[in-house]
């Protein structure tokens, strides 16, 4: 059984050599009734290859711990020093650490102030 090929052309005018979908002369990419499917595809295909997208791939949904924190910033270095990486993304990527400590430290801050308040309670009763 031989599969059906899309009628549509190409922008450069050549046959499109994709497959029809069933029941379809055309390809999803040439199909009027895909027309709707496609402007969606569209318009995510430039936020899923946007750089917060692709931020988001790249690291654990979970906080960084500091040793990884580190280790980010190793790696950051070490690409600055060999010239694969421009210095003002490791000063951006500075910050970034920079700020992620402060919040632990004001996380544990937060969580050991509120054991103390909980022990005084225990005391005054």
């Amino acid at each position: 059984m031989e599969v059906a090929r899309c009628q549509g052309t190409t922008a450069g005018g050549k046959p499109c050599a994709a497959k029809a979908l069933p029941g379809d002369r055309y390809c999803p990419w040439h199909s009027p009734a895909w027309a709707d499917r496609r402007r969606e595809w569209s318009s995510q295909g430039g936020t899923n290859r946007s750089h917060k997208q692709r931020a988001k791939r790249a690291l654990p949904a979970e906080p960084l711990t500091t040793a990884e924190l580190h280790s980010w910033l190793g790696l950051v270095f070490r690409r600055v020093i060999t010239g694969k990486t421009e210095p003002a993304i490791a000063t951006a990527a500075a910050t970034v650490a920079r700020t992620m400590a402060e919040l632990v430290k004001a996380s544990d801050f937060e969580a050991r102030m509120a054991e103390l308040e909980r022990r005084l309670a225990g005391r005054a009763s």
